[in-house]
């Protein structure tokens, strides 16, 4: 293989043509603005939000641009324990795409793997893998997270492994479909004629075929999986308090809202909206450029 082509177009070429839509420039844009945030948090954060020795109760719930009880500022305001808010997102950012990357990658590649050699092996093993990706299919995501966060407990790994028991199956089901439709092709038959090994065949060539279509599902995956963490966190079975993600600020901050202090959820959710709709959108772009039969 030469490289990785995206529906037969050269990739310097589909990155053009991505860069012809303006807003998802600006989403792609935004996500490494976050993903810049998440990487250097710690230093771009006045505070840090969870060292208990650098919080003052005295600077509980103060709203936003106000002075604190030494005198420096908060931009975002504060929560009920004095923590920054501005700090906490930043942090609460850092979690939140840990998650949801880690999640995803790890999901990809099981998921992946298993539907190539479903696809190319076919028997007895394809037809159990989507009998079992099929059943896996017919519930809730949101569902099947809540029953394994019940059963493993809270924690960034816990929530991190429920996740890809969720979410593996989708990329199962689109690596076998896409494999289909590659495996009787000439050069995989002349793969099989030259007598190379099979896992050689499946991931040196069937693979780079098959992987745009797949990219498009990982880029949406990560963003579903940041809001299936955020609800789980909101719920309060997701992440501990001792490690929050921006689902568990909204959640902390959303007994004051009836009180007017509607900043300790509301900065949170901004920020995970939008990562959320950037991500979403930078897949929609995807998905036009490596198909264009999906324009709209």
């Amino acid at each position: 293989m030469k490289g990785i082509k995206f529906k037969d177009k050269p990739l310097g070429k589909a990155l053009v043509e991505y860069g012809e839509s303006p807003m998802a420039v600006v989403a792609f844009c935004i996500v490494v603005i976050f993903i810049l945030a998440a990487l250097f948090a710690s230093q771009l954060a006045p505070q840090d939000p969870y060292d208990l020795a650098s919080l003052e109760l005295m600077d509980g719930t103060l709203e936003p641009m106000s002075e604190s009880f030494s005198g420096s500022i908060y931009v975002l305001g504060t929560d009920a324990q004095g923590r920054d808010m501005l700090s906490a997102i930043l942090y609460g950012i850092r979690i939140s795409l840990s998650v949801g990357v880690a999640s995803t990658l790890i999901a990809f590649a099981l998921g992946t793997s298993m539907g190539l050699v479903a696809a190319y092996k076919g028997g007895r093993f394809e037809t159990l893998l989507m009998r079992v990706v099929d059943l896996q299919l017919s519930f809730p995501a949101l569902l099947i997270a809540l029953v394994l966060l019940v059963i493993l407990g809270q924690g960034v790994d816990k929530i991190v492994l429920a996740l890809v028991i969720v979410n593996w199956a989708y990329f199962a089901r689109s690596a076998r479909g896409s494999a289909m439709a590659e495996r009787n092709r000439e050069y995989m038959e002349a793969a099989r004629a030259l007598r190379l090994g099979e896992a050689r065949i499946i991931f040196c060539h069937l693979l780079p075929n098959v992987l745009p279509s797949i990219i498009v599902i990982a880029t949406t995956m990560v963003a579903r999986a940041i809001s299936t963490e955020a609800t789980l966190s909101f719920l309060g079975i997701g992440l501990p308090i001792t490690e929050p993600s921006l689902g568990l600020l909204i959640s902390n901050g959303f007994r004051y809202l009836l009180s007017g202090k509607y900043w300790i959820s509301f900065y949170p959710g901004i920020a995970l909206v939008i990562i959320i709709v950037s991500l979403n959108m930078m897949g929609d772009r995807l998905r036009d450029v490596l198909n264009p039969r999906l324009k709209r």
